[in-house]
């Protein structure tokens, strides 16, 4: 007997579904490998060059930038990986090897990417650099393919490739490349983000928790989930039918409880201490680390405190980096404050809570040093910047400016003259 005409309506619809569906996530993921390999290339070049003039390893010393003497893959290892380590590269790598006990202050890193580095490194003979690289290169894609399938579920095709890049094109996108824990972080933000905006709360817990354990600012994901939450659950709250929302709430709850992990852990080698009558010392305690405060004297404290110790520094004895790094800092603190009037509630959130603890982390020695690698996590920006891209002239100006900045601090860094 034939099927109904409404029966081959229903299997068309599904299968109509199930096409788009499988074109999107295709969509994101070749997007996301054709971008992550053009960039790879342009940085790989860029960096050989870079570190064969400013040599800062004895690998990079000693072999140069064409295979001569050596084999295929300690040349590949040369060119690939070895002018990005530097600066908190070796903080992971002695973690990964040695564990917490590797130098003072090294509890201020936290631990899920040194736990990965560790895993892969072992494998890989015990070649940490090599396994911390690699890392990075993977979550870099899996975060762009993520990345565009979140802007997708409100924009268009056009503005998610805007997005992806520039983000990888900003003037710190290389450091999604670099054996840092960028492009684990934001992979995981991003990834609560969409499982939150599905309606898979556990998944989205697990990657808030993820964030929490990758870096300090990864716990500030639990807020806007909390808003997605409300806004999904709205009716049911207002009804008082708690049922529906207690999944939902174990799942936020993995992340708190991922840093408080972490915490416990970190208490138990001696490294946590706090004041009642200092409320900033217990901000300290929870994400800086009493170690890491003695160490390099940073703290948190108001936001106008930098500011104050900035411009007081400028008047008595200016040097480019710090003024460099306060125009930026100004720069981008105009951009997302104009971003968080725009953005989704739960996007503007994560954006105004990631802004106040960008500006409230202290360095009394280099005031807002690394200030612009923190505020490219803030992947809202990016969606207002590929928005703004709807007009022809402006793509072109923004990347112009980002490939001018992206010339001169990613050179910096390779030759230990910028800490990104």
């Amino acid at each position: 007997m034939g099927r109904s005409i409404a029966q081959e309506h229903t299997h068309t619809g599904i299968w109509e579904r199930a096409r788009a569906w499988l074109a999107t996530r295709d969509q994101a993921w070749l997007w996301a490998v054709k971008l992550f390999l053009g960039y790879r290339l342009l940085f790989t070049i860029w960096g050989a060059w870079v570190s064969s003039v400013f040599p800062k390893s004895p690998i990079e010393a000693t072999i140069g930038l064409w295979p001569t003497g050596v084999s295929l893959g300690a040349w590949l290892e040369r060119i690939l990986v070895w002018p990005t380590v530097r600066y908190d590269a070796y903080w992971y790598m002695g973690i990964a090897e040695q564990g917490y006990a590797y130098r003072e202050g090294s509890t201020a890193f936290h631990p899920l990417y040194p736990l990965l580095m560790a895993i892969v490194g072992r494998v890989l003979g015990g070649n940490y650099a090599l396994a911390g690289w690699l890392i990075a290169q993977v979550c870099c894609v899996c975060m762009l393919a993520v990345l565009y399938k979140l802007v997708l579920l409100d924009y268009d095709v056009a503005i998610a490739q805007r997005t992806t890049v520039f983000l990888i094109g900003s003037p710190l996108g290389f450091s999604f490349l670099l054996p840092y824990t960028e492009s684990l972080l934001l992979l995981c933000v991003v990834g609560a983000f969409y499982a939150a905006r599905r309606g898979r709360w556990v998944l989205a817990g697990l990657a808030g928790a993820g964030a929490a354990l990758t870096k300090q600012p990864g716990v500030v994901v639990m807020l806007p989930l909390l808003w997605e939450l409300w806004q999904q659950q709205h009716d049911n709250l207002r009804a008082r039918k708690w049922h529906p929302l207690l999944l939902p709430l174990v799942g936020i709850a993995l992340v708190p409880l991922g840093l408080l992990s972490y915490l416990v852990y970190r208490a138990s080698l001696g490294d946590a201490s706090f004041s009642l009558s200092n409320p900033f010392s217990l901000i300290d305690s929870l994400l800086v680390t009493p170690s890491y405060r003695d160490t390099w004297g940073e703290y948190f404290s108001w936001p106008w405190e930098n500011l104050l110790l900035a411009i007081e520094q400028i008047r008595a004895r200016p040097y480019f980096y710090l003024v460099f790094n306060t125009y930026l800092m100004a720069v981008a603190v105009v951009m997302v404050i104009y971003t968080i009037f725009r953005a989704r509630r739960s996007y503007a959130i994560y954006s105004l809570v990631l802004l106040l603890m960008n500006l409230s982390i202290v360095y009394p020695l280099w005031p807002y040093m690394g200030i612009l690698r923190r505020f490219t996590i803030i992947f809202p920006l990016f969606i207002q910047l590929a928005i703004w891209g709807r007009s022809r002239w402006v793509t072109p100006i923004i990347l112009s400016v980002n490939a001018l900045l992206w010339v001169y601090i990613s050179e910096a860094y390779m030759r230990l003259a910028f800490v990104p």
